[in-house]
């Protein structure tokens, strides 16, 4: 049966995790009021019987005892959720701090059972333990065999101890009838925990999923316009902040009405997709996103690179892109791309509409000058691109 997660040293994976942090919020909020039952019953029994009389040092050790574990359970709070080991370690302090609590619990129920000095208690006692198991049973049902101890410790040595001779034996049949409620109890309401969080996990993995569709483009994979809008703005605050360059491509691939045209839309949406597979491929950085614009128009936006290293990958993926083959079945298709690149100038650029109309602009005087290569939108990084010999209009295709 399944125990919850994190008892092993292990790395958890992210649902895992989730369900961890579930657990550790489940069961602070129920350990912080649990030990006060314990204090509240043995002052019952400090109250009614005479045990102080005759076992002062015990009443006061026994009355140290519960109320330290209820201090304990309020003050020791879970480590941030980064701290997963000392999460773990806490957790298991508190199962502990639990099943110490019930252990002690049952040996208080013992001593009264045996001691005559404690006999105005018992009943109260007997009634108490089982009211203390039912809600171990159904609060602490996070673990199963944790909590089975728990009751284990504080029920069972009460019960056996009631069917020996000299004792009741129909309080004693009526303990383990009542025993087998609570296990079944125990058995449902951790099945029951289970499946919530089966259920949140399933409803996580869900929004997750619709969030992770509502961003990507259902045709290339790739991030779409809504995704793309919000990592530029994003960028573009993070290089104003850290003066951080921060490069923009546009791209357009070039004549794609003819391609649907002269061989159908389906052959179209897979030279879209194997572009796009080359964009993936090229532009796989760490923080570089590829976005499908809508229709044949796509954008790479790329942290940590000026307009003159952007350009030039600009330039080698309008290369590679010529040679690559898109439909196998069609060798002699290939595609030809126009594209626009341009860096951030927080002294031009006064959002993030600005700098893509710029770099828009850019593609389209690609297009203009007779596609198939690279335009940078300033003027002095042009001149720049063209002392590199990237671009510049001595080279055929390129602006």
């Amino acid at each position: 049966m399944d125990q919850g997660v994190g008892w092993n040293s292990s790395p958890l994976s992210a649902p895992s995790l989730r369900r961890f942090a579930q657990e550790i919020d489940d069961t602070r909020r129920r350990v912080v009021i649990g030990g006060t039952f314990y204090v509240l019953g043995w002052l019952l029994v400090a109250i009614f019987t005479p045990v102080h009389v005759h076992y002062p040092l015990a009443t006061w050790l026994v009355s140290g005892y519960f109320v330290g574990l209820a201090i304990a359970r309020v003050l020791l709070r879970p480590p941030p959720e980064v701290e997963t080991a000392r999460r773990l370690a806490w957790l298991n302090l508190q199962w502990v701090i639990i099943q110490a609590s019930a252990g002690a619990w049952g040996a208080v129920l013992l001593w009264t059972l045996l001691d005559p000095v404690l006999l105005p208690a018992r009943m109260a006692l007997l009634v108490g333990t089982a009211g203390f198991a039912t809600a171990i049973a159904h609060t602490y049902c996070m673990r199963f065999w944790a909590s089975l101890v728990a009751i284990s410790v504080m029920y069972v040595p009460g019960t056996m101890l009631m069917w020996m001779p000299g004792h009741d034996r129909a309080v004693a049949f009526t303990l383990t009838v009542y025993l087998g409620y609570v296990l079944s109890s125990l058995v449902r309401s951790h099945r029951e925990y289970q499946n919530r969080l089966d259920g949140d996990e399933a409803l996580r993995q869900q929004r997750d999923q619709f969030e992770h569709l509502s961003r990507t483009d259902w045709l290339t994979g790739l991030a779409n316009r809504r995704h793309f809008v919000h990592a530029l703005e994003a960028a573009i605050a993070q290089a104003g902040a850290n003066v951080r360059p921060l490069a923009l491509l546009v791209l357009d691939v070039d004549h794609f009405k003819t391609i649907n045209d002269r061989h159908g839309h389906t052959v179209g949406d897979r030279c879209l997709a194997g572009f796009a597979d080359q964009m993936r491929h090229v532009f796989a950085g760490r923080e570089e996103l590829c976005a499908r614009l809508g229709g044949e128009e796509f954008a790479v936006l790329m942290p940590g690179f000026d307009e003159t290293a952007a350009g030039a990958r600009a330039d080698a993926f309008r290369i590679g892109l010529a040679a690559a083959t898109m439909v196998p079945e069609l060798p002699e298709l290939r595609l030809r791309v126009s594209i626009g690149v341009g860096g951030f100038d927080p002294a031009r650029h006064q959002s993030a509409d600005h700098f893509f109309g710029d770099v828009d602009r850019a593609l389209y005087m690609a297009k203009a000058q007779g596609r198939d290569r690279v335009c940078a939108a300033a003027a002095e990084a042009t001149d720049a691109l063209a002392s590199a010999g990237i671009v510049g209009p001595t080279r055929p295709g390129i602006c």
